[in-house]
């Protein structure tokens, strides 16, 4: 949503846009500790600087929230350049005054300045600035432009990523299609997917790319003084106006092809996205060089239905195997085997994989079961598919909260 504010300066200049100013940085340029925490850009505007940009999950009345997406964009106006970088927001951090935790609950903890600081400690990036946006601006935003042109790549269904009234918008089909707000936040929010946060990152820059092309066209841009004012009541940042108007002039003109888009690769081992801190390194290191992420190495995507898998009851409790198969199938996983494991001593439910090569396939499974911990075989666990699941006793509960949500 970063894009509309910086095309709506570049089409309607200065004196709309200070009025606009004023509503959504006011609370941002207030908050000193948040000030503090990032670091001051370079002195020449025309150098690269970065914006943490999050997707707040802050619902009315709430006195604290979780940031529900994060994105470190880094912005170069020379080159007219553009790089995204997606966290996690269940990846495993370390959290000033609280401890371990996912990275997303630093918000929720100490605010947009603990926020800013856990990211930066975690992961070396410099952050210059700062945008939030909720979910109720992100819809009207998108609705006050017509729409926008995306191709989903596969068909989703999450009611949990649906805050329309009536949960209206929670299916997506595949194909080239025009997405209103409640079904544009529905595919950028949803996890329903066998790797979870994965996928929607992807979502999540697959749509900026749409939306950025989109207002480039003359058409977009008329549409853009409704859909900035709609947003900004849901919206804070710490750009004022005399910087936004300096990015807008530089970089009229960039196309999707000027941006490029990366994520934080990591392993699932519930509750947390381990990350990759080699691969993390590399990206920051070429984003901060100004390179392209693909020189980075980035493991291809799993394909559920290419996954084979056993799934065996070790928790001596009736059903249990039957429901995680279950769980597994409306994934898509390819389930070949149901049935008791040799015994019944499992606390905790185990995703077990025998080789590197099926370490991203066990990945993938963790991802869509609600609770699991991913193990090596070591040869101690016999079976004939790509990956074992053995069903432990936190199953039932596990379940049960995953359905409630």
């Amino acid at each position: 949503m970063l894009a509309l504010i910086v095309l709506g300066v570049a089409a309607y200049g200065l004196i709309w846009f200070r009025s606009l100013d004023r509503r959504i940085s006011k609370a941002a340029l207030a908050d000193t500790k948040l000030q503090q925490a990032l670091d001051k850009p370079k002195q020449d505007h025309l150098e690269p600087f970065t914006v943490l940009i999050t997707g707040s999950d802050a619902r009315p009345r709430d006195t604290a929230s979780r940031a529900d997406t994060i994105i470190v964009a880094r912005i170069d106006p020379k080159a007219k350049k553009v790089w995204l970088l997606s966290i996690p927001r269940d990846m495993r951090a370390e959290i000033p005054g609280h401890g371990v935790g996912k990275i997303n609950a630093a918000k929720f903890y100490g605010g947009d300045a603990l926020l800013v600081e856990t990211i930066k400690n975690e992961t070396g990036l410099e952050v210059n600035h700062y945008v939030d946006i909720g979910f109720k601006g992100f819809v009207k935003a998108v609705d006050a432009i017509g729409g926008v042109w995306v191709d989903v790549d596969r068909p989703i269904d999450d009611w949990k990523a649906d805050i329309s009234p009536f949960k209206t918008a929670k299916k997506i089909e595949p194909g080239y299609q025009l997405l209103d707000g409640y079904h544009a936040l529905v595919y950028v929010r949803s996890r329903a997917f066998p790797d979870a946060d994965f996928t929607r990152m992807r979502h999540q820059q697959t749509f900026f790319k749409a939306l950025a092309k989109q207002l480039a066209n003359p058409s977009g841009i008329v549409k853009l003084p409704a859909a900035i004012t709609a947003i900004s009541e849901y919206m804070t940042s710490t750009l004022p106006a005399g910087e936004i108007v300096r990015i807008a002039r530089s970089l009229q003109g960039i196309s999707p092809d000027d941006i490029d888009a990366a994520t934080i690769p990591g392993t699932w081992k519930s509750p947390y996205v381990y990350p990759d801190k080699e691969k993390m390194r590399q990206l920051v290191e070429a984003m901060n060089a100004g390179r392209p992420f693909e020189s980075t190495p980035t493991a291809e995507p799993v394909v559920p239905s290419q996954v084979s898998v056993t799934v065996r009851n070790g928790a001596g409790m009736s059903g249990v195997a039957a429901s995680a198969a279950d769980v597994l199938k409306r994934a898509g996983f390819n389930v070949v085997e149901v049935g008791n494991a040799n015994q019944f001593v499992y606390d905790r439910t185990l995703v077990v994989y025998a080789t590197e090569a099926a370490k991203a396939k066990a990945e993938a499974v963790a991802a869509a079961l609600p609770v699991a911990d991913l193990v090596p075989s070591r040869g101690m666990y016999s079976y004939k598919t790509d990956v074992l699941v053995v069903v432990g006793k936190d199953w039932a509960s596990a379940a049960a909260t995953s359905t409630a949500r």
